[in-house]
């Protein structure tokens, strides 16, 4: 565990295996349902979430999907940056992360309201407060960061 995030082990592409690198998982093709190593590649992450690899390891395997080799990597889901209205930005409380409702697609603020990897109704804790926002709609935003807590380390809170 790394500041109570789980780790988990799963593989990368070898152009991708650099500490600190985020991506989203994403669907699964055919020849990842078909392939021996689904297990350790795609069945421990969750589609839709943003993880940040944290190690590497030496074990390297060929992907038929990619014609390449990946790496053996340990992962940690990601903390999120985003918006969520003043009245519950309180560093270290645990939310219901719920999205801003909002439409204005050109807004500065629009990445924030809306971010990729947090989903309605996930438990999260407030790791970092970043400060308030100007909202084009009037709404009392602040810049947070997210930790979301899994099922799996929720009991350590």
């Amino acid at each position: 565990m790394i500041n109570g995030k789980d780790i988990i082990v799963t593989m990368v592409s070898k152009n991708n295996a650099k500490l600190g690198y985020r991506f989203i998982r994403q669907g699964s093709s055919e020849e990842c349902l078909r392939c021996s190593f689904k297990h350790i590649c795609i069945d421990k992450l969750e589609e839709g979430r943003i993880y940040q690899i944290v190690n590497i390891r030496k074990n390297e395997h060929y992907c038929k999907l990619i014609n390449d080799k990946v790496k053996v990597v340990e992962v940690i889901e990601s903390n999120i940056k985003c918006t969520v209205p003043t009245r519950i930005a309180f560093e270290g409380s645990i939310i219901t992360y719920n999205r801003i409702t909002c439409d204005e697609i050109k807004c500065i603020n629009f990445t924030e309201c809306n971010p990729i990897g947090l989903k309605d109704g996930d438990k999260c804790k407030l790791v970092r407060k970043l400060g308030k926002v100007n909202c084009n709609k009037g709404k009392s935003l602040t810049a947070v960061v997210l930790f979301r807590i899994s099922s799996f380390n929720v009991k350590q809170f």
